[in-house]
């Protein structure tokens, strides 16, 4: 085989194994164990009675993916939070939670396409969370 048509054949080869890696496509995705719950970054409140974590099925964890709010000291689940339902990523490590100081209150940040990210604020009161805004687009609030 000359030179030049082995080194086309390695750059492409190797182009392709770039196109097609999972890690092309710059998203955090995690494959779930049966069961399994991921706290988000920074997901346990203060007060250490919630957190909010992730959880997903099938390949990549695409299929029923949800953030739920959970007990922090139990490990089970109180509920899913709906209103996260446009998502791009679903490693844990792609969902931010900003918690008030009293735990009453988290923000989640999370990106719902590449280049774009929101934000939704939930009220936690008798371990349910009640959505106070959003999914409201970060760039609007930096404004």
């Amino acid at each position: 085989m000359k030179p030049r048509i082995l080194i086309s054949m390695i750059t492409v080869v190797s182009l392709c194994s770039v196109f097609f890696s999972p890690t092309a496509y710059a998203t955090s995705v995690y494959n779930y164990k049966p069961g399994e719950y991921v706290v988000i970054v920074h997901g346990r409140s203060p007060n250490g009675r919630y957190s909010i974590a992730s959880h997903g099925e099938g390949d990549l964890g695409v299929d029923n993916f949800h953030l739920y709010l959970m007990d922090a000291q139990t490990g089970k689940k109180i509920g899913p939070l709906e209103e996260v339902n446009e998502i791009l990523d679903t490693g844990a490590n792609a969902y931010y939670a900003k918690w008030s100081a009293d735990s009453s209150q988290v923000s989640i940040s999370y990106r719902v396409d590449r280049h774009a990210a929101v934000m939704i604020r939930y009220s936690i009161k008798g371990r349910r969370a009640y959505i106070i805004s959003g999914p409201t687009p970060i760039d609007k609030l930096e404004r």
